[in-house]
C-alpha cells in the first residue's frame, strides 16, 4: 500500500530510540529521535476496560481474514478497539505480558490486513475512514504506554507508527474537500490530532491545515443550528463531540466557535432525570455526563424546561421527573447507509429516570437480522402504523404548533410517510396527576402503537404496562400485540443492556385515536375519558370538541385550544 510504503524523510521522527540500521531504513530516516507521543486525557479511552478481558487475549488465536463476523463487523473488528484491553491492563500493571501480547497480535494484524477483502462494494476494509481514524487513535495511545516497555519490539513499534503515518496520508488525500457525515467530521480532527505529534515531518503542516479546514467546516456546515449533529442521532452526535473534544485539547480556541457549544447544550436538552439520552435513530442509549462537564467547563448553560431543538426536528417536554422527545425532523442520507430510522411523530417518554414509552433504538450490529425489519422499522417505534403500506423514506415531516405552557405543553406535526397524512398532537399536562394527551388522524385502516417495558395487561377501559397506564377514548377494532429486543437504560449501574419491550397496537379503520397515556409508580389510578358534549359528527374535526379526562378525583377538560383544571385554564393557538 502505498500509504504505508511512502517513508517520511526527515531527522528525527518523534519516536522511541531506534538504532537498528535495517528498520531506519525501512522508514526512511537516517536516525530517530527518543520521544513520546500524546499523554493528554483522551475521550476515547475514558470507557472501561478489565483486566480479565486482557487476560482473556493471552495467547488467543485470531483469524484476521475471517468473514464470518459479518459484513459490517468485520470492518469494526479491523479498528482494533478490541486489542485496547492490553494496553489499560499494562498502564494498570506495569506487567510486559500485555505488552508483548500487544506485540504478537499486532504484527499478525500488519502481516494480513492488504489480504482482508470485505463485502460492501467499493469499501475498503483497512483503508476508509472509520477504520483509520479509530486506529490512528487506539494505535497512538498504545505508543504513548509502551514507549520504554522492552517488550514491545521495535519491529512493531516501526509497524505501528508506519499504520498512523500511512492513515494520515490517506486521510489528507481523501478528505481534500468537504463532504456531510460523521466519517469525514473524526477523520479530519484524528488527521489534525496526528499533525500534532509529528510537527517534523514535512507533511505535517499540511496535514493539520487540511484537518482544521475540514473540522471547521463541518462545525459550520455539519452541526445544525441547534447544536444537533447532521445525523440527528445522539450516539454519533457523542462520536464526533468527542472528536471535538481531542481538537479542544490540541488547540482550545476551538471553545469559543458557537457551535462546540451549541453541541453540549444539545445534549443537555435530550438528557433524563436518570442520566441518559434515549436511543433516537441508529443510536445506543447514551450516558453524557462526562460530556455534559466539558460543557460546563465551556461555560455551557442548557435551556430549562420544555423547548424546540427545530433544526434537528425534535420537541422537547420537561417536568420535573417526567421527559419527553417527539421525533419530526428528516430522514437523513449517508454515503454508505443512512442512521435515520423510518417513523416519524414517534415519541419515547420517561419518568423517575427510567423508561415509559420506549422504541427499538439503535442494534447491537448493523449486521443484526432485524436491522431493516425491527430496528429501523416504523413497528419498532411509537407511532401510527398503516398495514400493507411501506413507509416512504422522503416523509416530509413537519411542526404545526409547538407550547411550552405553565400548566400544559403542546405539540402538533404531521408528515406523509403514507399515501395519507398523518396528523398528530400531543397535550402533556405538567400539573399532578400529570399524563399525555395523544390524538392522531389518517385516512387509513391504522395501528396505534406504543412500547413499554413488560406486557400489556386490560386495566379498566385501558391497558397497563410498568409504570404506564394506556386509555383510548373509544374502543378499538382490534387489540394487537408484540415483542422485540431493546437496549434498556439503568441509572444504579450506568447500562443499557437488551431486554425485550412489548408492543401494544390499538387497530380502527377510521384512522382516529385520541388515548391518554398516565404515568404512575405504585398502582395505575382510575383513568376515564368522554368527549363533553359528544360530537354530532366525528368525521368534522381530528380532535374532539371537548374532552373530559377524570384521574382519580382529579378532572380535566381539554378542548383543540384549551386546558382547563377547577379555577385554572390555559389556552394556545389551536394548529393548523
Amino acid at each position: 500500500m502505498k500509504y504505508v510504503e511512502k517513508a517520511p524523510h526527515v531527522d528525527p521522527v518523534r519516536m522511541r530510540h531506534i538504532t537498528d540500521e535495517a528498520l531506519l531504513a525501512e522508514l526512511g530516516v537516517t536516525s530517530i529521535a527518543e520521544a513520546r507521543p500524546w499523554r493528554r486525557p483522551d475521550p476515547a479511552w475514558d470507557g472501561p476496560a478489565t483486566i480479565e478481558e486482557a487476560d482473556a487475549l493471552i495467547g488467543a488465536e485470531v483469524d484476521f481474514l475471517d468473514k464470518g463476523r459479518g459484513r459490517s463487523r468485520l470492518y469494526g473488528f479491523h479498528y482494533l478497539r478490541w486489542m485496547t484491553p492490553l494496553v489499560h491492563a499494562y498502564r494498570e500493571t506495569g506487567d510486559a505480558r500485555y505488552a508483548a501480547e500487544w506485540d504478537r497480535l499486532f504484527r499478525q494484524w500488519y502481516g494480513t490486513r492488504d489480504q482482508v477483502e470485505g463485502d460492501w462494494p467499493g469499501l475498503d476494509v483497512i483503508w476508509y475512514s472509520l477504520g483509520v481514524w479509530a486506529r490512528s487513535m487506539h494505535v497512538t495511545r498504545a505508543m504513548a504506554e509502551l514507549a520504554d516497555e522492552p517488550a514491545l519490539s521495535d519491529e512493531c513499534w516501526a509497524m505501528m507508527m508506519k499504520t498512523v503515518l500511512g492513515g494520515a496520508r490517506w486521510s489528507a488525500e481523501e478528505h481534500d474537500e468537504f463532504r456531510h457525515g460523521n466519517w469525514q467530521f473524526v477523520c479530519a480532527a484524528e488527521l489534525l490530532h496526528v499533525a500534532t505529534l509529528f510537527p517534523e515531518l514535512p507533511e505535517a503542516p499540511r496535514w493539520a491545515e487540511i484537518g482544521r479546514a475540514r473540522v471547521l467546516e463541518h462545525l459550520e456546515l455539519d452541526v445544525r443550528a441547534d447544536g444537533g449533529h447532521h445525523e440527528r442521532s445522539p450516539g454519533y452526535h457523542g462520536m464526533v463531540l468527542d472528536a471535538v473534544h481531542r481538537v479542544l485539547a490540541l488547540d482550545p480556541s476551538f471553545a469559543e466557535h458557537p457551535r462546540v457549544r451549541a453541541m453540549h447544550s444539545w445534549f443537555a436538552s435530550l438528557v433524563t432525570s436518570g442520566g441518559w439520552i434515549p436511543h433516537l435513530q441508529d443510536s445506543g442509549v447514551v450516558w453524557p455526563a462526562g460530556a455534559l462537564r466539558r460543557g460546563a467547563e465551556l461555560g455551557v448553560r442548557p435551556e430549562p424546561g420544555s423547548h424546540l431543538l427545530d433544526a434537528s426536528g425534535y420537541a422537547i417536554f420537561r417536568a420535573g421527573h417526567l421527559h419527553t422527545v417527539i421525533n419530526y425532523g428528516p430522514y437523513v442520507g449517508h454515503e454508505l447507509e443512512p442512521h435515520s430510522h423510518h417513523a416519524a411523530l414517534d415519541f419515547v417518554l420517561s419518568g423517575w429516570g427510567v423508561p415509559l414509552a420506549w422504541e427499538a433504538g439503535g442494534p447491537p450490529s448493523y449486521d443484526d437480522p432485524g436491522y431493516y425489519d425491527w430496528y429501523q422499522a416504523t413497528r419498532g417505534h411509537n407511532t401510527i402504523l398503516v398495514p400493507g403500506e411501506e413507509y416512504t423514506e422522503d416523509r416530509k415531516a413537519g411542526l404545526d404548533l409547538f407550547h411550552a405552557g405553565q400548566h400544559v405543553d403542546v405539540f402538533a406535526g404531521h408528515h406523509h410517510g403514507y399515501s395519507a397524512r398523518h396528523d398528530r398532537r400531543i397535550v402533556f399536562v405538567r400539573d399532578e396527576p400529570s399524563y399525555w394527551l395523544v390524538t392522531d388522524s389518517i385516512d387509513a385502516d391504522a395501528v396505534w402503537q406504543v412500547h413499554g417495558l413488560a406486557p400489556w395487561k386490560p386495566h379498566g377501559s385501558g391497558y397497563v404496562t410498568k409504570n404506564l397506564l394506556v386509555v383510548p377514548l373509544e374502543a378499538p377494532d382490534e387489540v394487537l400485540h408484540g415483542n422485540g429486543p431493546a437496549r434498556i437504560p439503568d441509572p444504579a449501574t450506568g447500562t443499557a443492556e437488551y431486554g425485550e419491550i412489548h408492543s401494544l397496537g390499538l387497530r380502527r379503520a377510521d384512522g382516529r385515536f385520541t388515548v391518554a397515556l398516565v404515568p404512575f409508580t405504585d398502582d395505575p389510578p382510575a383513568v376515564h375519558l368522554a368527549t363533553v358534549p359528544p360530537l354530532a359528527s366525528p368525521q368534522e374535526t381530528s380532535v374532539p370538541d371537548h374532552l373530559r379526562v377524570a384521574i382519580g378525583g382529579i378532572v380535566d377538560t381539554v378542548s383543540a385550544s384549551t386546558w382547563a383544571r377547577a379555577d385554572v385554564r390555559e389556552g394556545w393557538a389551536a394548529d393548523g
